[in-house]
């Protein structure tokens, strides 16, 4: 049986990261590189990562979890787009890493992962803009920028529309203004 080598751990107390996690998220990445997202099985990420089947679960519910796991950077910088504050540079990054992956990002966008992506997208914008309401959910505003910022996403990762890096990282930032100060809504 050949050994599988954990992940270089971060020093204790640094992260809250577990190695176990980086494991399953590394491993999570290298499958969504070979296969459909639909195709991946928990099972599959727990042989690639070397981990047993009760330590994933300590760390994850499912496969989607790993999945937003893995697309936290890209959510945070979206949603910062969102926000009306975020610094120009820092999604730029972002979009320019969305486009070298962008085969791998067409995927995941025309799977069953889409919706997820959207519901935590919103939340996190939500969450972000300080408008997260425990009684009524998503804020309308929230639902409708990540709907907007992921269309964008999709149509240009596809090939559809013609934008360079810069012209997208205008229109996700230009997505803030879709926010109505108005919170009664």
């Amino acid at each position: 049986m050949v050994e599988k080598a954990m992940p270089d751990c971060p020093p204790a107390g640094t992260r809250r990261t577990s190695c176990a996690e980086i494991a399953i998220v590394d491993a999570f990445s290298a499958l969504v590189f070979e296969r459909r997202y639909d195709a991946i099985r928990v099972s599959a990420l727990i042989a690639r990562a070397g981990v047993g089947k009760s330590t994933f679960y300590e760390h994850f519910r499912s496969k989607d979890d790993v999945l937003l796991a893995t697309m936290r950077p890209v959510l945070l910088a979206l949603a910062t787009a969102a926000s009306g504050r975020a610094a120009r540079s820092y999604i730029r990054a972002t979009v320019e890493h969305l486009w070298e992956q962008r085969s791998t990002g067409r995927r995941i966008m025309d799977s069953v992962a889409a919706p997820i992506i959207q519901r935590r997208l919103a939340k996190t914008i939500a969450a972000h803009g300080q408008a997260v309401d425990a009684c009524c959910g998503t804020p309308i505003f929230a639902i409708g920028i990540a709907a907007a910022q992921l269309a964008m996403l999709r149509s240009w990762l596809a090939g559809h529309v013609a934008v360079t890096i810069d012209g997208m990282t205008d229109q996700l930032m230009a997505c803030s203004r879709l926010r109505h100060t108005d919170r009664s809504l």
